[in-house]
């Protein structure tokens, strides 16, 4: 699959109303002080007869929160305030209605990516050459958090995270097989690939509102929806 193509999947529905979604690959990510040369990352194939290194499938263990170049946090957000009608039988002088659940957002981490399949090239020679990455393994990531969750709060971390923070994020995301990334590794240097699922992450919390608009049982947790999928270079 070349990098930036279309595959039935979980993005946006496809146009024509078929219920399909399409999911677009990102395009590769190029860590700080990676053996590449700058500006060399291309979907092109090489030219007939360029000798080309094949990317190594690597036996080290797979992340599930790699780092993803260029990340960075967003600052806390404010708790929201409820208001409802005015109540004068209510201690707060605010009705909401019927006690409801609720989610906050406090912070938007860093986000990171959840690794399916690792690779890499050695260039043991004393001149550049172009390399070839090709994803030959695939995995699932789902919405999830750093402790259990109530089923009633996954839809409404779901279209919070959706809504407020990353429109692409979806409640699951299956990664593609056949996704390449092509460069140039310097002169006897290596490089390294990971490819896998880039999780949207986010610190905040569940709490239910009750009728007089007050929040209670706060529950603070880490939350993440997976959110595109693409390669990591290094």
């Amino acid at each position: 699959m070349i990098l930036g193509s279309v595959s039935p999947a979980l993005a946006e529905e496809l146009p024509g109303g078929s219920g399909e979604v399409q999911k677009v690959v990102d395009e590769p990510l190029v860590a700080d002080g990676a053996a590449i040369e700058p500006g060399s990352i291309t979907d092109e194939p090489a030219s007939a007869g360029e000798p080309v290194l094949d990317g190594i499938e690597s036996i080290d263990e797979l992340e599930e929160d790699a780092e993803v170049p260029g990340q960075g946090e967003g600052a806390d957000r404010p708790d929201p305030v409820f208001t409802g009608v005015d109540d004068i039988s209510s201690p707060t002088g605010q009705y909401c209605g019927s006690p409801f659940n609720t989610v906050h957002i406090i912070r938007n981490t860093k986000n990171t990516m959840a690794v399916k399949y690792t690779t890499f090239v050695t260039n043991n020679t004393s001149s550049t050459q172009k390399f070839k990455f090709s994803s030959k393994k695939s995995g699932t990531t789902t919405l999830g958090a750093s402790v259990t969750m109530g089923a009633e709060f996954k839809p409404l971390w779901f279209g919070t995270i959706k809504a407020e923070i990353n429109a692409s994020a979806e409640r699951s995301w299956t990664s593609e097989v056949g996704v390449e990334a092509r460069g140039t590794v310097k002169a006897r240097k290596t490089v390294y690939g990971k490819y896998g699922i880039k999780k949207e992450n986010v610190y905040g919390y569940t709490a239910r509102v009750l009728s007089n608009c007050t929040v209670t049982n706060k529950r603070y947790m880490d939350v993440w929806a997976p959110a595109g999928e693409g390669w990591v270079l290094s």
